[in-house]
């Protein structure tokens, strides 16, 4: 089944601020992210743009420049995350028929070899923006949502040994768990919900227990594609379309930008990179200084996902 794959434009306005220095320019680095060359098709309501196989990973430098694509074949890759040293990175191929299998590869492109061979359960799908991996803070394991049957049901997280391939389960949540982030340091797996309205949930790896993330009014903290802030006090994400981030110990929101998703953090803490329509874009964790790293004028490309390399 092809995948849709429309991102909408939006304009940028930016407010709010976290307690980071914001000072000077972005710290030199690279940037993985999807890219795909979209096929016109005829919908229920006219011509849309689908994924014909021909999205893949790639790297850009933090000035936009240098960019590589890593992936070259005929399925669409996507969740593309760095290894915690920055050596690899690990994503999603499609396969043709059956689950969407974890690759990893060194951080050139080179060494490309699956993790995963599912054929039963679990079953695993990723989609544009909604991450679906995360690695361990010590590189050896990666969490990952996936359905728990080929009939679907509401996904779970599990956890894969990177050196051993073995999978086992982690959650089994009566609200299903998807778009997983493991805290820098340790101690959290933060989690979507697999129903509305999205609340974002925080569990722990050595206790297994699970609780809901609220505001000190009360709010119910609910958005997608969570990221953490590298001293793990922070949550970025899309919450309904804004660019907001939420303070873990003070319990209180940050807006970033009016419009925004996918956001990851750059290793000192200052900058956070995230789409917005079908730009890559940066701004300071201060809501200052938005500037597009690669900005696709034309419907038929869609950037997607980026990943901020740790180090």
């Amino acid at each position: 089944m092809k995948r849709l794959l429309l991102g909408a434009f939006a304009g940028l306005v930016l407010s709010g601020g976290i307690a980071y220095s914001s000072s000077g320019p972005p710290a030199r680095g690279q940037i993985a992210f999807g890219t795909n060359h979209l096929c016109r098709a005829k919908g229920p309501s006219g011509y849309v743009f689908v994924d014909c196989g021909r999205g893949e990973i790639a790297v850009v430098d933090t000035d936009g420049s240098h960019l590589r694509v890593l992936t070259h074949d005929t399925v669409s890759e996507t969740d593309p995350v760095w290894s915690p040293d920055g050596r690899e990175i690990a994503f999603l191929r499609p396969t043709r028929h059956g689950s969407d299998q974890i690759w990893v590869m060194n951080a050139d492109g080179s060494g490309q070899r699956a993790l995963t061979r599912f054929r039963t359960a679990p079953q695993l799908f990723g989609a544009v923006n909604l991450p679906a991996l995360s690695w361990s803070p010590d590189g050896l394991t990666i969490v990952f949502s996936a359905f728990p049957t080929r009939q679907g049901g509401r996904r779970q997280l599990y956890l894969l040994d990177v050196r051993s391939g073995g999978v086992s389960r982690l959650t089994r949540v009566a609200t299903g768990a998807t778009n997983p982030a493991w805290s820098p340091d340790g101690r959290w797996i933060a989690f979507v919900g697999d129903v509305a309205p999205d609340r974002i949930f925080l569990l722990s790896p050595r206790t297994h227990r699970v609780r809901a993330l609220a505001a000190r009014s009360g709010v119910p903290v609910a958005g997608l594609g969570i990221a953490w802030s590298p001293d793990s006090r922070w949550l970025a994400y899309n919450a309904s379309g804004k660019l907001v981030a939420f303070d873990v110990r003070a319990k209180r929101f940050r807006r970033l930008a009016r419009a925004g998703e996918a956001p990851s953090w750059s290793p000192d803490g200052r900058w956070i990179v995230f789409t917005s329509g079908n730009e890559v874009r940066l701004v300071r964790s201060d809501g200052s200084g938005a500037r597009a790293i690669l900005h696709v004028a034309s419907q038929k490309t869609l950037d997607y996902e980026p990943a901020w390399r740790p180090r």
